[in-house]
């Protein structure tokens, strides 16, 4: 299925049927920058740096595993009735 996947103001088209490594390079470029998570102190310095195989963005969380499958969870609006 294909997804767009909003960060910011860029907004890209990936489909989850096709290998990380064989997504946009652009997608894959943000996803690298996007799954990096920092712990700053009470003063706002990093003082960790973290990478995980899943990254939020603004629509959607992107998960990629060892394989190289990507797995998309849109996120779902807050004023939507079930």
């Amino acid at each position: 299925m294909i997804y767009q996947v909003t960060k910011d103001n860029q907004t890209l088209e990936i489909d989850d049927n096709v290998f990380f490594d064989k997504q946009p390079k652009e997608f894959r470029q943000m996803y690298q920058t996007v799954r990096i998570i920092e712990t700053k102190d009470v003063k706002g310095n990093v003082i960790t740096t973290m990478q995980t195989n899943n990254a939020e963005f603004d629509n959607c969380f992107v998960e990629v595993f060892e394989n190289g499958r990507v797995i998309v969870t849109l996120k779902q609006d807050k004023d939507a009735t079930i």
